[in-house]
């Protein structure tokens, strides 16, 4: 096969789409993954307050309306709030409310490591990615998920970083059919019903937010992936 370059602009295009996706899944999984630290809700409410009046119509756009509207007196308040939704959402003791873990969801048992967690994990592992905390910490956690997804956006855009010649075009092209797989096997098959019952049950109104930009990610990302993928002609 002649390792002939690839269309620049399509190239540049990609990055740009594969680094907005990278941010999104990073941030994301940041959230859902481990409680806020009240300054880390306060500086993100701020930060919204700060770009009220620049905000446009896109999910971050919506995001920061939402978190904006968080705005009090007392953010310590709405920080203890924050933390104390966090465990009656996701921890319990008592039932947990929105479930963290894809296996809560598709196999409707609150045991771990199932059947579905096994399958999340050996598409990990098949694609090289092993997580320190196995066999201690369930792999289909909400966060652990958007992280993986982060993880191969971070290798298309080594990718990028290289010449485009059609052996890189075939590499980024197999991660982003990766993340399309995955998207379609486990995320896309509970993330939004995860989001809903965040959206519906949360009383501080942090987590709804973030749900709801969640949501809205992940809708748009299958509508991305197809662009990224049409990007990538692998043509000797």
């Amino acid at each position: 096969m002649d390792e002939s370059t690839m269309d620049g602009a399509a190239w540049a295009a990609l990055a740009d789409i594969t680094a907005m996706r990278r941010e999104r899944f990073a941030v994301t999984a940041s959230v859902f993954d481990r409680e806020m630290p009240e300054e880390t809700v306060r500086s993100m409410v701020e930060a919204a307050c700060q770009m009220a009046g620049g905000l446009d119509d896109s999910a971050e756009g919506r995001l920061g309306a939402a978190l904006a509207a968080l705005a009090c007196d007392d953010m310590t308040a709405l920080a203890t709030l924050t933390r104390t939704e966090y465990a009656r959402l996701f921890i319990g003791p008592r039932e947990v409310v929105a479930p963290l873990h894809e296996s809560a969801w598709r196999s409707g048992t609150a045991r771990m490591f199932t059947a579905e967690t096994l399958a999340v994990r050996k598409f990990y592992e098949s694609h090289g990615c092993i997580l320190k905390a196995k066999n201690r910490e369930p792999e289909d956690a909400i966060g652990t998920e958007l992280e993986f997804m982060r993880n191969l956006c971070d290798g298309v855009l080594a990718v990028l970083g290289d010449d485009g010649t059609v052996s890189d075009c075939l590499v980024a092209e197999g991660l982003l059919r990766a993340q399309r797989t995955f998207a379609e096997q486990h995320l896309d098959r509970w993330a939004g019903r995860f989001a809903e019952r965040v959206r519906e049950s949360d009383r501080s109104g942090f987590y709804a937010a973030w749900a709801g930009y969640l949501d809205e990610v992940l809708a748009e990302d299958a509508r991305l992936l197809q662009d990224s993928e049409r990007l990538v002609r692998c043509e000797g």
